[in-house]
């Protein structure tokens, strides 16, 4: 099971965690951790490439986990809204498309 965690704080969302393999098929050959893994992707592109926000983007990866969790500044949850929302409700969907194999929660931080 993936288990995708997404952070809020003041109603932005400030990163996500993902964690784990889907166990839809075989290592190598799971659409839905590759899915999962392209949308995580394209965030960290897109907070790099697009949004220029590298300075304030901390990235963590465990690859023996499998791990990946991105948090930016919360200076710029605004700014990066378009973005980030927009990877947190694919990541919904594939959720709710494959419950057995993905699962988000969200941590409201004050």
């Amino acid at each position: 099971m993936t288990h995708v965690t997404l952070f809020w704080e003041n109603q932005g969302l400030v990163g996500l965690e993902s964690r784990g393999h889907s166990g839809q098929k075989p290592k190598g050959e799971d659409v839905v951790c590759a899915a999962v893994s392209t949308l995580v992707q394209a965030l960290l592109v897109g907070l790099r490439d697009v949004a220029k926000a590298s300075g304030d983007v901390v990235c963590e990866m465990n690859d023996s986990i499998p791990l990946i969790r991105v948090e930016w500044a919360k200076s710029r949850a605004r700014e990066l809204d378009l973005l980030t929302r927009t990877i947190a409700l694919s990541l919904k969907e594939i959720a709710s498309g494959y419950a057995g194999h993905v699962s988000v929660s969200e941590v409201h931080r004050s």
